[in-house]
């Protein structure tokens, strides 16, 4: 460790922003300078050599707060690339969700739906146990998966009548999303790829997506930033309005649209009522993309598009 420096580091990541990505059990072996790379197999490269840097890096903080070494220049040093990550743009409607159910075969079904009803990785459903329903309130607890820290998802009524149902009859130390047969699941991403072949949904669809659709929903139908983040278990609202950013500005106006108390101003009142279909022509000009489907934000009152 002593004789590590930052060039080590450089010559790594460099190297492996250049090896071409396998493919299943496939490499290639090649490797693709980083002149020749377009913007967003870049930005991609980027996104996983963060990855990386952030293993080392806090291995060299362990090692330095164990001890084992006096140097604490190379992890402070250690910085992730920044504008690596991009929103995300493929969320499910609730009528592909529906639709995408129906595909499933029942215990698979099961599992997309705790998803749908939770936003939880497929690693804390698949170690969540009957015990885990309703323990601190109304909702699931989460046992520590990517983070070290806990939390408590809380949940709909219908969201808390499926996990009822399916914890009903199992001890508490029971898994509660099985296969069929009663086994732990091992084979669920490829059987979920099968039916989002089948449902016609977009290509590359993975199940880390139904989180995303669960975080959108929320988000479109007016819920704070902090509250997603906290469902979701993120450490603050960073990562979810970088996550979300495409929406976050609808949002924005939206609220405004919808909570700013009237001036009771009988003369621009009648003004809008007049101008009405000039003023819905010109925030259509005013958009400079179509809005899209999931990006559509709910009037909580009339529980009606916006848009």
């Amino acid at each position: 460790m002593e004789d590590l420096n930052t060039e080590h580091f450089r010559s790594c990541f460099q190297h492996v922003m250049e090896t071409c990505p396998s493919k299943g059990r496939k490499y290639s072996g090649q490797r693709q300078p980083l002149k020749t790379m377009d913007a967003e197999t870049l930005r991609k490269r980027k996104r996983t050599v963060n990855v990386l840097i952030m293993i080392v890096r806090e291995a060299l903080k362990l090692a330095w707060e164990n001890s084992k070494t006096d140097n604490d220049r190379l992890w402070r040093s250690l910085k992730k690339f920044p504008n690596a990550t991009r929103p995300r743009m493929v969320h499910l409607s609730r009528t592909e969700c529906r639709e995408l159910m129906k595909k499933c075969e029942p215990d698979l079904r099961n599992l997309v739906m705790g998803a749908l009803y939770t936003g939880c990785r497929s690693v804390e459903l698949l170690r969540m146990r009957a015990c885990d329903v309703g323990r601190d309130g109304f909702g699931v607890y989460v046992t520590p998966s990517k983070t070290h820290t806990p939390r408590f998802i809380y949940l709909p009524d219908e969201g808390m009548a499926f996990f009822l149902k399916i914890a009903a009859g199992k001890a508490p130390n029971d898994l509660l999303f099985t296969t069929s047969k009663g086994a732990p699941w091992k084979h669920h991403l490829y059987r979920f790829r099968i039916a989002v072949r089948a449902a016609n949904l977009p290509p590359g669809f993975s199940f880390h997506g139904l989180r995303h659709t669960y975080a959108s929903q929320l988000i479109q139908a007016g819920a704070p930033l902090s509250v997603v983040a906290d469902q979701l278990g993120h450490a603050n609202t960073v990562s979810v309005s970088r996550t979300y950013g495409h929406i976050a500005p609808q949002i924005r106006e939206a609220e405004v649209r919808q909570r700013f108390f009237s001036l009771k101003s009988a003369r621009n009142r009648k003004l809008a009522d007049k101008e009405k279909r000039l003023l819905i022509n010109w925030k259509r000009r005013a958009d400079k993309h179509p809005t899209k489907t999931y990006a559509r934000i709910l009037d909580l009152k009339s529980l009606k598009n916006i848009y």
